[in-house]
């Protein structure tokens, strides 16, 4: 095999693995923290066990119901988002990655979520479009 041929396969490969390594990283899903309400925590994890099955429709609920049981739990926003994302509906998935963002910003994981990996991090706030609750702004 000739050099350069060897060389485009090394190539090849990191770029694979390298890709591989961002996707885990965008790609997962955050837990509560310990002093998070017990309601959302909860619905949180089922969130996450559901989500790790493949059912994400049954993951969607408990990322909902766990923001629904603590609006200001970045985690379980920016879960919901991932879901939503995965689900192909990115229109309800970034204001949940916003206000993830805006709830934690210094965390890497929530930053590197698909909307928000290329905006600066020094960007103190994200304002989503004012919403009625029902997925869509006005």
């Amino acid at each position: 095999m000739s050099d350069r041929r060897m060389m485009s396969i090394s190539i090849f490969i990191g770029v694979l693995a390298l890709g591989g390594c961002l996707f885990s990283q965008t790609g997962k899903l955050l837990p509560a923290p310990a002093d998070a309400r017990p309601a959302a925590a909860k619905h949180n994890e089922e969130g996450i066990a559901a989500h790790n099955q493949g059912q994400l429709a049954a993951a969607r609920q408990h990322f909902e119901a766990a923001v629904q049981a603590n609006r200001t739990l970045a985690e379980a926003h920016y879960n919901l988002g991932m879901v939503l994302y995965k689900m192909g509906d990115e229109g309800e998935a970034n204001p949940h990655f916003m206000e993830a963002a805006n709830l934690a910003p210094g965390n890497e994981v929530i930053w590197s979520s698909p909307p928000l990996s290329g905006v600066q991090r020094g960007t103190k706030s994200f304002t989503p479009a004012a919403s009625d609750g029902h997925g869509h702004s006005h």
